[in-house]
């Protein structure tokens, strides 16, 4: 084996030295990459989450939907003048449209006077009782006692929800609010009532709605979480 010179082990070394300061160069440009990359990701991050934010904001308003205009066949409480219509279609038998009725009372109360309050019905098929609790307070609407039965039936919600004696059970309400019984149960038993609860809910899907409860103020759907969220998009309306 041929022994190096001087000079040539001095060349070894020289070189060997650049490849150990290139390797070290490199490391460090890569390092510098990561960190970069790592900084560009939050900062990516962190704008989708504001972006994510300002949509759940502006979420609780969508586009407006030409929603079947309220007539004089529509069930309705407050003022009719109002500059904020509020249209709900619900099912007595959906646990969150329970959730929303004590929310919905306090708001009729808090603006007393100043909006229109809709209720129409969208009985959900699959609820055991949804169509017949409907036509329990579509038959009371008959002889003006609508928001009575209205109040009852989602008050009692767990009660008649799964029960096989639902029928008797609004019975027994009509009883309570000393209904026509004669005249209730003839309503309750009729195609007339039955139509006139089809009807709003085929209504209702033909705007794309699809579940319960759904909320349209101005003809805009609403989806507030609560109170607060309901009550500051009505006063936004009446402004």
């Amino acid at each position: 084996m041929e022994k190096l010179t001087k000079k040539e082990k001095k060349e070894l070394r020289k070189y060997d030295f650049q490849v150990a300061l290139e390797k070290e160069q490199k490391q460090k440009l890569f390092k510098q990459i990561g960190i970069w990359f790592g900084v560009t990701a939050i900062i990516i991050i962190s704008v989708f989450g504001l972006i994510k934010l300002a949509d759940t904001g502006s979420s609780l308003v969508g586009e407006a939907v030409n929603v079947p205009k309220v007539t004089d066949k529509d069930i309705t409480f407050g003022n009719k003048n109002s500059k904020a219509i509020l249209i709900e279609y619900a099912d007595f038998q959906c646990p969150a449209c329970a959730y929303y009725h004590p929310i919905l009372k306090q708001l009729l109360a808090d603006f007393d006077g100043k909006i229109l309050f809709v209720y129409r019905f969208y009985p959900i098929p699959s609820h055991k009782n949804g169509m017949t609790s409907s036509q329990a307070a579509y038959s009371a609407h008959l002889q003006n006692k609508f928001w009575e039965m209205h109040d009852m039936i989602f008050e009692n919600q767990k009660t008649w929800a799964e029960s096989g004696d639902a029928d008797k059970i609004f019975l027994s309400y009509a009883e309570k609010l000393k209904l026509d019984i004669q005249k209730y149960n003839n309503d309750y038993n009729t195609d007339l009532t039955k139509k006139f609860i089809t009807d709003e809910a085929s209504g209702g899907i033909s705007i794309g709605v699809n579940s319960t409860p759904t909320f349209f103020l101005n003809n805009k759907q609403i989806k507030p979480k609560g109170y607060e969220e309901f009550k500051t998009l009505i006063q936004n309306e009446l402004k």
